[in-house]
């Protein structure tokens, strides 16, 4: 049986791609005039940006991987269980624009 080594680098990068994600800020790998890619996870795409905040917090918070909780009425921080990490805050219109979902109306 013969296994087929891919770089973890460039399989990650490809998965941050395939996911509308960079590997620091959401969306450090698209260019500037490519339109941004809705999320795509384990095997799910996502409709709605409600649909997809709640996929993170239900199967990434558990295992300590990056999700969103609202903070306020429109605004979201990125919750991340490492102490070093610096704190992201983003409205929903911002969220929205990064992965390409439609203005909630």
């Amino acid at each position: 049986m013969a296994i087929a080594l891919v770089p973890v680098a460039a399989a990650t990068q490809d998965a941050a791609m395939r996911q509308g994600h960079g590997s620091e800020g959401e969306g450090s790998l698209q260019q500037e005039d490519t339109p941004p890619q809705r999320p795509w996870a384990r095997g799910h795409d996502f409709a709605t940006l409600d649909a997809y905040l709640a996929y993170l917090e239900q199967y990434n918070g558990p295992i300590d991987l990056p999700w969103w909780r609202e903070v306020s009425p429109g605004v979201y921080e990125k919750m991340v269980r490492m102490p070093e990490a610096k704190r992201e805050i983003a409205t929903r219109a911002e969220l929205e624009r990064r992965w390409g979902f439609a203005p909630a109306r």
